[in-house]
């Protein structure tokens, strides 16, 4: 590894800031009465983004495809999503927010940006924030 090494304080901090985050998100989950796999797998399906196939989905989530299967399978049965061919290749399957799970994700995420540690912060230390964190991931990707 190169470059100064993180001081323990500031690791403690963010691991702080996520778990506060972590409680917040299964407190959404209780709240809009899903798993926490399935609460998982509706934050990550942005509707406002092509539809990907659910192998990509997948590797989003970091898990076998056969577990979005049934993941797929939970949130269509509560009608929060369907699976759809792919609008560039009709033979690959892809899973799409219907607006009732549309309405679910996005009290998610209201729910947590709203209770989050870091509401506390300006538009503009959020903004500084995101652009100190993708330093850091973008970091990690090339070590």
């Amino acid at each position: 590894m190169s470059g100064p090494q993180p001081a323990p304080p500031l690791v403690e901090q963010v691991m702080a800031v996520a778990m506060a985050i972590v409680q917040e998100l299964k407190e959404a989950v209780r709240e809009l009465g899903l798993g926490e796999s399935v609460a998982h797998l509706v934050w990550v399906l942005d509707p406002d983004a092509e539809p990907v196939p659910l192998r990509q989905v997948a590797e989003r989530l970091r898990c076998d495809p056969s577990n979005v299967t049934l993941l797929s399978d939970q949130l269509e049965k509560k009608g929060l999503a369907e699976r759809r061919p792919h609008p560039a290749d009709r033979r690959v399957r892809t899973l799409v927010l219907t607006p009732a799970g549309v309405a679910a994700r996005r009290k998610l995420l209201e729910h947590v940006q709203e209770r989050s540690p870091l509401a506390a912060l300006t538009e503009q230390q959020q903004r500084q924030l995101r652009e100190l964190l993708a330093v850091a991931l973008e970091g990690r990707k090339s070590s």
